[in-house]
Formats: C-alpha cells, sequence, structure tokens
C-alpha cells in the first residue's frame, strides 16, 4: 500500500509540476483536459503502478484548474502596433508592438478594430500579425464561445456597467 501511494503522490506532484511549465502558452482547460484524458486511459491499465500514476495525472491535472480564476491572458503578440488591454483590475493599459504582459486581463483591442475582444477567464488569446484577434489553440477556445466572449461591438462596450470597457472601446477607434 505505501508503494502505490508513493506512486500516486509522485505523479500528482510531477504531473502537476510539468503541466504548469507550459502555462505560459497553453490555457488552464487544456492542460486540464490533456491530464484528464491521458490520466483516464492510464487508470484502465492491469499495471497498478501505472493505474495509481493514472490516478496522480488526473489529480495532477485538476490543479490547473486553480489557473481559470486568474483572468484571461495574452499569450502572443504578432502586432507591430500598439496593443490595448483591460487589465483584471487596474483599467486600460497600453502595450507596445509584439509586448507580452505578465498580468491577466479580461480584453483587449488594437487600433482600427472599431470593437473590443473579451477573454473569459482561464482563456488565452492573441494578437496576429494582420491585427486580427483569436483565441489560443485549445479549449480555451471553445470555453470562450460557450460564455458569449470573443469580438464584442461598440453598442455591447457602451451597455456594461463597467465603464472600463468603454475607455478600451475607444482605443480601438
Amino acid at each position: 500500500m505505501k508503494n502505490k501511494v508513493s506512486v500516486l503522490g509522485a505523479s500528482a506532484i510531477g504531473s502537476y509540476g510539468l503541466l504548469k511549465i507550459t502555462q505560459s502558452k497553453i490555457d488552464p482547460y487544456t492542460r486540464f483536459s490533456i491530464g484528464l484524458l491521458s490520466g483516464s486511459v492510464m487508470v484502465f491499465s492491469q499495471n497498478p503502478i501505472i493505474r495509481f500514476a493514472g490516478i496522480g495525472l488526473i489529480i495532477g491535472s485538476a490543479l490547473q484548474i486553480i489557473d481559470v480564476k486568474k483572468g484571461g491572458k495574452l499569450s502572443f503578440n504578432n502586432s507591430g502596433k500598439s496593443v490595448f488591454v483591460l487589465h483584471e483590475f487596474e483599467g486600460v493599459k497600453e502595450l507596445a508592438p509584439y509586448e507580452i504582459p505578465d498580468y491577466n486581463i479580461d480584453g483587449l483591442t488594437v487600433n482600427g478594430l472599431n470593437g473590443v475582444f473579451k477573454l473569459s477567464n482561464g482563456v488565452y488569446g492573441g494578437i496576429f500579425k494582420d491585427n486580427s484577434i483569436g483565441t489560443s489553440f485549445g479549449v480555451g477556445s471553445l470555453v470562450n464561445s460557450f460564455r458569449d466572449a470573443g469580438f464584442k461591438s461598440p453598442a455591447w462596450a457602451n451597455k456594461q456597467t463597467d465603464r472600463r470597457w468603454v475607455k478600451l472601446y475607444e482605443r480601438s477607434l
């Protein structure tokens, strides 16, 4: 029994750490899904060590969901223009071309977009070379669509009780 608990603990801690290494590019929903899928396959193994390692992997991947509470992130910025982001708590901030902030954001825009892009908590977005905005590859993109996030019009920004969205929209003109 002691060996199984050791395998379970080492697997949970190790998988949490390995999945966390990818946090700058892969959103927490995708990290969780990858670990859950891999661990679920391992749980059906006849080998008890692999089975307990799979359970540990599932636990480690479930802990990735903690990052969802932290808000959205800008994971790539290939724009040569200034980018404007809505900081989770502080308001609108301007980023230099190609800059990626180390803080969480609620939304973003670029000059000329004539709208804002809303990110759900835990979803990673970015700006492509043509200054279009999208979400990173992974499950977060699906989550963003379910939560009615994504590109928002000027009318949407004006309806918000949080007036920071209007300030962000003004930067898109």
